[in-house]
């Protein structure tokens, strides 16, 4: 597949902020550097009132930028392996809920949903991409709804305990939307899973537009906690937990790091070189990925206020 040449749709002569209407201006210009299905630069502004960035122009049809091996598709026994090697995201979950109707959106190949199902929740998910669906609903045997636009498909389902989307939200056209959608489907006391890149990240101060966790144009926005909090907030959503050093996010500081330097190579050998001298510098700068708020990505979790 050769890069996408075209020019995106023309600016829009709009600059306010799509979360809270401030006054947004430009913080850069970012290319397709995960991924190289693009060549064209795309601008990201920055809000001056709730500092949250988004990209000003998405393609028309983003769904072309995420290739046919976006997702590899693992056997079963690998994707139990996976499963069977961190189970953060569930024990998170499972420290609020126990049990009852859980909603993933945008589980891939399913790792989070399997472990969901294993430990006695009734498991739904919308996800977009067939073969993913195809996966989950005859292999993991979950109840799967087949959706582009989850703030819409939300609508169709029954009310949930734990609604949770793990790396997803970024690249939603309307996060508030879906917040609102995914606040009138909770059940009273039920809870709401994010996780997302981190834009008050430490690598993210280093490294700007090069920064992997921003996925141009992949990622539509990068929202800070506090202006999440405040979202949510307004849908009747009360913030119970917020890491930014838990195991997901100690990952994504390694990626960080390691995609940094493998995108800088296009020769398979050069990119495993830097795959591994990614893993020795993100030891090495680990202590600074950790302090304070700064990891790579955060995880926060509401629930649902009580009628």
């Amino acid at each position: 597949m050769s890069p996408i040449q075209e020019a995106p749709v023309a600016r829009s002569q709009s600059r306010s902020c799509p979360l809270c209407s401030g006054k947004a201006e430009v913080l850069f210009a970012a290319t397709d550097e995960n991924h190289h299905v693009s060549q064209i630069p795309y601008t990201y502004l920055k809000c001056r009132g709730c500092n949250g960035i988004f990209l000003e122009n998405p393609p028309v049809d983003l769904g072309r930028y995420y290739r046919s091996d976006y997702y590899a598709i693992p056997s079963f026994e690998q994707l139990q392996k996976v499963a069977d090697k961190d189970h953060n995201k569930i024990d998170t979950v499972r420290r609020f809920v126990t049990e009852g109707r859980l909603l993933e959106v945008g589980p891939a190949f399913g790792v989070f949903a399997w472990q969901a199902k294993q430990v006695g929740f009734v498991v739904d998910v919308i996800e977009m991409d067939a073969r993913c669906c195809a996966y989950l609903q005859g292999t993991l045997g979950v109840n799967v709804t087949q959706s582009g636009d989850p703030q819409e498909a939300i609508k169709a389902l029954p009310p949930h305990d734990v609604i949770a989307i793990w790396h997803v939200l970024e690249h939603l056209a309307d996060p508030y939307a879906f917040l609102s959608s995914a606040a009138a489907n909770l059940k009273p006391g039920g809870i709401l899973v994010i996780a997302m890149p981190n834009p008050d990240a430490w690598q993210f101060k280093v490294m700007g537009r090069h920064w992997p966790h921003l996925d141009a144009p992949r990622h539509l926005f990068l929202i800070p906690e506090v202006t999440m909090t405040r979202l949510a907030a307004q849908v009747g959503l009360k913030k119970l937990f917020l890491t930014s050093d838990d195991s997901d996010a100690k990952s994504w500081n390694r990626f960080g790091w390691q995609r940094l330097l493998m995108n800088r190579f296009s020769s398979k050998f050069m990119q495993r070189v830097m795959f591994v001298l990614g893993y020795g510098i993100s030891l090495f700068f680990a202590a600074l990925d950790r302090q304070g708020f700064n990891g790579s990505a955060y995880t926060i979790i509401f629930r649902k206020n009580e009628p």
